[in-house]
C-alpha cells in the first residue's frame, strides 16, 4: 500500500531493495490489542524481470504513518532499521528475525523535546557507515545523530539541536559524504526550511558549506550526492526530481 525508501543493490544493474507497508484488520491482527495492524516488509526486486524476494517482514501495531521509513544494509545478513514508534534504531538478523542491537532516543533525549505522544522523535532515516557507525535522523528533534553499535551515541558528532531551526528544521534523508567525496560531511533535505544544505565536519564542529533553493522548491524530501559530484533532489510539493550542478 505504501512505499518508503528504495536503494540500489550493489553490483547489479536493475535490482533494488525497498521498504513497504500494508494495513490489515481482523484475524491478522489477533496478537495486538487493537483491530488494526501493519505488515512491514523489505523486498528485493529485479525491475527488468519483476522477480521479487521478501528479505524481511514484521507485523506491528498500526499507526497513521508507516513505522519503518528507512532500512539500510549492514551486510548480507543484517539490516539496520529506523523505528518511528520505537523512537530509535535496531539491527535485525534477516535469517532469524532477531534484533541483535537497539538504541532508543530516551537514552539521551528528554521527553520534553521533539513531538508528542507516539510520534516523539519520528526517526525517519538511517544509514550504515563504512566505519561501522550508524547515522540516524531524528526529525522531531531537528537533529542527525551518530551511533556506534554496542556503545551508543558518538559524543560531539550530533548535527542540529531541538528547535534550532537555523541549522535544521524537521529534516529528511541525510546523506553521509566520506572523505573521498569531500567530507566528512552530511547532505540534508532540510524540509521545513525549504532548502538543501550541506554541513562539513571541520575542526570537530559542523560548518555549513553549501546550500540551495529556488522559488519552486517546496518541502524537499531527499538529496543525494551523485558519483559525478552533482546533487539529485526530490522536491515533494514542487512535483519534480532535479539534478543540480
Amino acid at each position: 500500500r505504501t512505499y518508503f525508501d528504495v536503494d540500489p543493490v550493489a553490483n547489479t544493474s536493475w535490482t533494488v531493495e525497498y521498504v513497504a507497508a500494508r494495513h490489515y484488520q481482523g484475524e491478522a491482527c489477533a496478537q495486538f490489542e487493537t483491530d488494526g495492524c501493519t505488515r512491514n516488509v523489505v523486498e528485493r526486486v529485479n525491475l527488468s524481470t519483476g522477480e521479487t524476494e521478501r528479505v524481511w517482514s514484521r507485523f506491528t501495531r498500526r499507526i497513521p504513518s508507516g513505522r519503518y521509513h528507512d532500512v539500510d544494509r549492514v551486510n548480507d545478513t543484517h539490516l539496520v532499521v529506523a523505528d518511528i514508534l520505537g523512537d530509535g534504531v535496531f539491527v535485525v538478523d534477516t535469517r532469524t528475525g532477531e534484533e541483535t542491537w537497539r538504541w532508543n532516543a530516551n537514552a539521551t533525549y528528554s521527553r520534553t523535546s521533539g513531538g508528542r505522544g507516539w510520534d516523539w522523535t519520528h526517526a525517519n532515516d538511517v544509514e550504515g557507515l563504512a566505519d561501522g557507525r550508524i547515522m540516524l535522523s531524528l526529525r522531531n528533534q531537528d537533529s542527525v545523530v551518530f551511533l556506534r553499535p554496542g556503545e551508543g551515541l558518538v559524543e560531539g558528532w550530533t548535527l542540529g539541536t531541538d528547535d534550532d531551526h537555523a541549522t535544521l528544521y524537521e529534516q529528511h534523508n541525510p546523506d553521509y559524504l566520506p572523505r573521498e567525496q569531500g567530507g566528512p560531511a552530511v547532505l540534508v533535505a532540510d524540509s521545513e526550511n525549504g532548502r538543501v544544505v550541506e554541513y562539513r565536519r571541520e575542526n570537530g564542529t559542523w560548518t555549513e558549506s553549501w546550500t540551495w533553493r529556488d522559488a519552486r522548491l517546496q518541502w524537499p524530501r531527499d538529496a543525494d550526492r551523485l558519483p559525478n559530484g552533482n546533487t539529485l533532489v526530490v522536491d515533494t510539493h514542487g512535483d519534480r526530481v532535479l539534478e543540480l550542478d
